[in-house]
């Protein structure tokens, strides 16, 4: 008879553990659940306020600057568990954000985060010309051959002097008085006329016409046989310096027949005469 009401009571104190335990863990679900709805309505509160039917943030009016404040709900009671900040509503700028997305400013004189390639300029198109019509070519005449003469070739004659008296290839030239016994104290200008045949002229039929450097005189052809038959002399100093002179053939009436030279002398004793000869050229 002992042994029944204990183990009723038994039975009795196992049905209470074991609500006292489905309650705990009632309890403890739903405090899991709050948490995460909190959680949930402070990371996505645009997610979560459709769904209450309520407002939770909105804007006060007569806050300065337009500063948020949490609103709390009316239309019913939420568990709200102990937290380190105040219960009371606090301004949004005071509160922890999670995250903020931060505006990315482009600032000029720092690098861009992209730069874009540089647009690619148009290459001009070349523009040909158009073929144009090239004119024929005329032919060219070819050169008739001309006959070669037979027989040794011409040789052209020596261009005719503008007078008929030119002087000889070998004047003026230099030579030690001989002509006279004066030796060194004697300074001269000398020389002969031949014709067209290289023949002395006949006498006085010339003359030659020296001046310049103080002197002026005509000297008759033929007056110095020591020279040659057609020879000339003139003094012109006493010892050999110098000078300069002109001399031209003239005939015996003073007509010019050769251009005038110049002619100078030198001081040396060894070339105290000075020889110029005159020849016919046509």
């Amino acid at each position: 008879m002992t042994t029944q009401p204990s183990r009723a009571a038994k039975q009795g104190g196992g049905c209470f553990s074991r609500l006292l335990n489905l309650l705990t863990f009632l309890i403890l679900l739903i405090g899991l659940l709050l948490l995460a709805g909190v959680v949930l309505l402070f990371a996505a509160p645009d997610v979560v306020q459709p769904l209450l039917g309520v407002q939770l943030f909105g804007q006060r009016e007569g806050n300065e600057g337009g500063e948020i404040t949490a609103v709390v709900p009316t239309t019913a009671a939420i568990a709200i568990l102990p937290t380190s900040t105040a219960t009371s509503p606090v301004a949004l700028s005071q509160l922890q954000p999670t995250w903020t997305p931060q505006a990315v400013t482009v600032n000029n004189e720092s690098d861009p985060l992209y730069t874009p390639p540089p647009s690619r300029t148009p290459t001009a198109i070349p523009i040909f010309p158009t073929n144009t019509s090239t004119s024929t070519p005329t032919p060219t005449p070819t050169n008739t051959p001309t006959a070669t003469p037979v027989g040794p070739t011409p040789t052209s004659s020596p261009t005719r002097a503008p007078f008929p008296f030119t002087k000889s290839d070998t004047s003026p030239f230099y030579l030690q008085n001989y002509a006279n016994n004066a030796g060194c104290n004697w300074l001269g200008i000398a020389g002969e006329v031949l014709d067209i045949n290289r023949n002395p002229v006949p006498k006085s039929t010339y003359q030659v016409h020296i001046w310049d450097s103080g002197l002026n005189e005509r000297v008759p052809v033929g007056g110095a046989p020591a020279y040659s038959p057609s020879g000339w002399e003139q003094f012109v100093f006493s010892s050999p310096v110098v000078r300069s002179y002109k001399v031209q053939l003239e005939t015996s009436n003073g007509t010019p027949v050769s251009e005038v030279y110049t002619v100078t002398t030198r001081a040396s004793c060894n070339e105290n005469l000075l020889r110029f000869d005159f020849v016919q050229n046509h």
